[in-house]
C-alpha cells in the first residue's frame, strides 16, 4: 500500500490526526511527540517508511503529523514532518570552521589524506600533490629538501 492509500484509509476510517511536536527520538528509533494544544500527554510512535532510502531525520522540536491509535496499547505513527525540507533549505557556511583534538585530526578520502598532529607535524598524502597560487607560493623551512 502506497503513502497516499494509507492517508485515504485512514482519513477514511476516521482515524484521528494529530499535529504534534517531537520531543525525544529513542535508541530504538520510536519517536515521543507531545500534541499540541491537546489533552493527550506524549505518545510514543513508529515513523511510517516511504522509501527503501533516505529515511527521514526526526529531530526534538519538529512539528510533525501523527495517527494516533484509538487504543491505549498501540504506537502512533508519525506519518511525516510538517514544514520546509532540511535538506533542500540554503546550507549556511560558516564564517569560521575550527576542528579541535588532542592527538591529530585527520582529513581523509580515498587515497589521499591531512594529518595535523599535536607535536606540530603537518602530513600531507596523495597519489598527486597539486599547489596553485595567483601570487607567490612560497616554501619556506629549517630545510627544504626536494627528492
Amino acid at each position: 500500500m502506497n503513502t497516499m492509500h494509507f492517508l485515504a484509509e485512514i482519513v477514511r476510517e476516521g482515524a484521528p490526526l494529530l499535529r504534534g511536536r517531537v520531543t525525544a527520538v529513542n535508541a530504538d528509533n520510536s519517536i515521543v511527540v507531545a500534541g499540541v494544544g491537546g489533552e493527550k500527554g506524549d505518545i510514543v510512535c513508529d515513523l511510517l517508511h516511504t522509501s527503501d532510502h533516505d529515511r527521514l531525520s526526526l529531530n526534538a522540536g519538529d512539528e510533525v503529523l501523527v495517527w494516533v491509535p484509538s487504543q491505549e496499547e498501540t504506537c502512533g505513527v508519525v506519518l511525516g514532518r510538517i514544514g520546509p525540507d532540511c535538506r533542500s533549505a540554503a546550507v549556511q557556511t560558516p564564517v569560521e570552521l575550527t576542528l579541535t583534538a588532542r592527538e591529530k585530526v585527520t582529513i581523509a578520502c580515498g587515497d589521499s589524506s591531512i594529518t595535523l598532529r599535536a607535536d606540530g607535524k603537518v602530513l600531507i598524502k596523495g597519489k598527486d600533490l597539486v599547489s596553485n597560487a595567483q601570487c607567490a607560493n612560497r616554501i619556506k623551512g629549517g630545510s627544504v629538501s626536494i627528492n
